[in-house]
């Protein structure tokens, strides 16, 4: 059961990898708007907003994915390195960092009526389920 939680909890990690990867390749090299602009605002409002505050939503854009990637690339160490190797502070670390980004994620999705709620109930299911059954493996342990 263990490795299965592993499996899963790098497979949502990978996802979140690789939808944050894209993103920012997209911003850096396409010069493309951030997704959450046309999550949050009509396509004609974002013709007309400032050149200083999508150039804002950019930055904060290429930051905050940069450090998604970061943390999960971390992760995923800790998963293959500690977690399944056993040990107990790999687990709580994950269930520490992961869930609070869960409940984080949908905090920040209320600020924009909660536009993005199948997806942040999506990750919280893949979570929940790899978090599960890591720790029904070390319990078995």
């Amino acid at each position: 059961m263990l490795k299965i939680g592993a499996v899963v909890l790098t497979i949502g990690a990978l996802f979140n990898f690789l939808l944050a990867a894209g993103i920012l390749a997209a911003i850096i090299f396409f010069g493309k708007n951030p997704p959450i602009l046309y999550v949050s605002i009509d396509q004609a409002e974002i013709a007309r907003l400032d050149k200083q505050v999508l150039t804002t939503f950019k930055s904060l854009a290429v930051y905050f994915n940069a450090a998604v990637i970061l943390f999960c690339l971390l992760s995923i160490f800790v998963i293959w390195m500690g977690l399944v190797q056993g040990q107990r502070w790999a687990f709580w670390a994950l269930l520490i960092t992961m869930g609070i980004g869960q409940i984080l994620g949908f905090i920040a999705d209320s600020f924009i009526g909660n536009k993005t709620l199948r997806v942040n109930i999506l990750f919280t299911v893949v979570y929940l389920l790899g978090i599960g059954l890591s720790w029904c493996g070390l319990r078995v342990k």
